[in-house]
């Protein structure tokens, strides 16, 4: 927590000093920013019960009260048309069908059925209905990596094929243990469906599996959101998806591949000590898989309020202040609760709002909450495309996100002097009269 309350005194000094190029008052702005506070807004928006601020759902719905409460409490002004506190976002909703979804085991005349959700998951987007059928290969952890003398494809035909892969835990010291290593198995999807499969099957790790039976977890559906609205930007072309992914949990696993569990432990073990497993096509038996659709349409919001300047001609200027209160809701059954990603940048624009209304600066200052960041970055595509004030008039800019994983005497400074050199100073200047921060340029590097 002391991390995110030196960052938010800095990015307040930067602000003030942006708007009107020196700090007035007599420093109770600053002062008004508290660890307590900073640590009271996190732990309830953080809060296992908030299951991760999904987008859409109602735990972040109430998130966007939570914002709109305290600064209304603070005196900030509501800046959307309507006088409301809200930039409501309608989405398309679109996620795979349990009802419709299910992957069937076919040996002669005899079928097993599994069910998608409790037996088998799909990890990715799907938005179109279909079905896919195909003999079954077993590629072992799927890797074709012959410079680091593991391949697990070699010249098998993987064409109309269904492939199935292990996903084990790489222990340090693995032969894929190393940065090569690691990036082949994150890529091996990719390559196998270039290679001709129609779907690729991954059998979840050992500890995924404990954790199923244990728990009584079920797979969480992947969705694909759209605003109804179109907004006119390439990145938000309206885009299909079709099924070539799924996860297995270890009894639909053994069906399909005909093995028995103690065989299939054995086949972990192997792969965990780093040694290749042997690699078939499975013959006799085919799978499967069916995946129906459902589609609704629900709202979001952006959280959008106002700081007026206090100069008469600059308060029609604007400084934007921004962070995303969304986060990714819960994964095969664990709350993932955003604490750094991004709840610490959403509470740190709470305590930079009271110190404004201490302190007001030159030109206004619009604070804005987006919604939707991890499923695309939808509210910041939709506020610019739908902005209750003139972009034009927007002099600046500052996000703040993931405030918390720095180190505590250092900033990650990203973008600040691709458009205004003058912006980079500013951060600068202020830092050094002020903070003393160590501001870290790496992630502007292309690579």
């Amino acid at each position: 927590m002391r991390n995110s309350h030196t960052l938010s005194i800095l990015s307040l000094l930067v602000l003030l000093a942006g708007c009107s190029r020196y700090l007035t008052g007599n420093g109770s702005a600053v002062e008004s920013i508290t660890t307590e506070e900073l640590k009271l807004h996190l732990s309830f928006l953080a809060a296992d019960e908030f299951a991760g601020r999904d987008t859409p759902s109602p735990e972040l719905k109430i998130t966007s009260r939570y914002l709109a409460t305290m600064v209304e409490g603070y005196g900030l002004q509501p800046l959307m048309p309507d006088g409301s506190w809200y930039q409501t976002i309608s989405l398309d909703v679109t996620e795979a069908d349990p009802a419709a979804t299910r992957l069937i085991v076919h040996e002669g005349s005899r079928q097993q059925e599994f069910r998608f959700a409790s037996d088998f998951g799909i990890p990715g987007r799907v938005t179109e209905a279909g079905q896919i059928t195909g003999e079954v290969f077993f590629a072992g952890l799927g890797v074709s990596a012959p410079d680091l003398e593991w391949d697990d494809i070699g010249s098998a035909d993987l064409e109309g094929k269904v492939v199935v892969i292990l996903d084990p835990v790489i222990p340090e010291g693995h032969p894929l243990a190393t940065t090569e290593g690691r990036r082949a198995i994150r890529n091996r999807s990719g390559s196998i469906m270039r290679a001709g499969a129609i779907a690729v099957l991954t059998v979840i790790s050992e500890e995924r599996e404990a954790s199923h039976q244990e728990q009584g977890e079920q797979f969480t559906s992947s969705r694909y959101l759209y605003p109804t609205e179109e907004l006119n930007s390439a990145y938000y072309a309206r885009r299909t998806y079709s099924f070539s992914r799924a996860e297995l949990r270890h009894a639909t696993a053994t069906a399909v591949l005909g093995i028995t569990g103690s065989e299939l432990d054995g086949m972990f073990t192997q792969v965990g000590e780093g040694e290749q497993v042997a690699t078939s096509a499975i013959g006799g038996r085919t799978v499967e898989v069916s995946v129906g659709i459902s589609s609704r349409v629900e709202e979001s919001y952006n959280v959008v309020a106002m700081v007026e300047g206090s100069h008469p001609d600059l308060k029609d200027e604007y400084v934007v202040l921004s962070s995303h209160h969304d986060h990714l809701g819960i994964r095969n059954g664990q709350v993932l609760n955003g604490a750094d990603d991004n709840g610490s940048g959403t509470v740190a624009m709470l305590e930079i709002a009271q110190a404004l209304m201490i302190t007001r600066p030159k030109r206004s200052t619009i604070l804005v909450w987006h919604t939707g960041e991890e499923r695309g970055l939808i509210g910041s595509q939709y506020f610019v495309q739908r902005c209750p004030v003139e972009v034009s008039r927007i002099t600046a800019e500052l996000n703040m996100d993931m405030l918390c994983r720095n180190d505590p005497d250092s900033l990650y400074v990203i973008g600040s002097n691709k458009l205004s050199s003058e912006f980079d100073a500013i951060i600068n200047q202020v830092n050094e009269r002020h903070v003393g921060f160590g501001l870290d340029y790496r992630y502007e590097l292309p690579q």
